[in-house]
């Protein structure tokens, strides 16, 4: 039996990259926070969700000031193994009977 790609998998694991790479964002954020030894300003119930949402754009705005870190690279390294990830979706051989 062959395993198709179909539409419904692939939106599952667009979803799913997204929500699991700004999970990576917001955890380096207060990995970075806790090892420079800052106060945590918003708790996690409330920060976390939002830095799922919107880490693309607190992501360019990191680009854009300057603000080259560990939470960046972290982000950067889950964003590519997303992608890597997302083609073996799409070229998978399928298995020999």
């Amino acid at each position: 039996m062959k395993r198709k790609v179909t539409f419904g998998k692939i939106l599952l694991f667009i979803n799913l990259a997204y929500l699991c790479i700004g999970l990576v964002y917001s955890l380096a954020g207060y990995a970075q926070d806790i090892m420079d030894a800052k106060a945590v300003v918003f708790a996690p119930l409330v920060a976390i969700p939002f830095d799922m949402i919107g880490w693309p754009l607190n992501m360019r705005g990191d680009y854009v000031n300057g603000f080259l870190d560990m939470q960046f690279f972290a982000t950067a390294v889950a964003i590519l193994i997303a992608f890597i990830l997302f083609l073996r979706l799409l070229f998978r051989k399928p298995k020999a009977e």
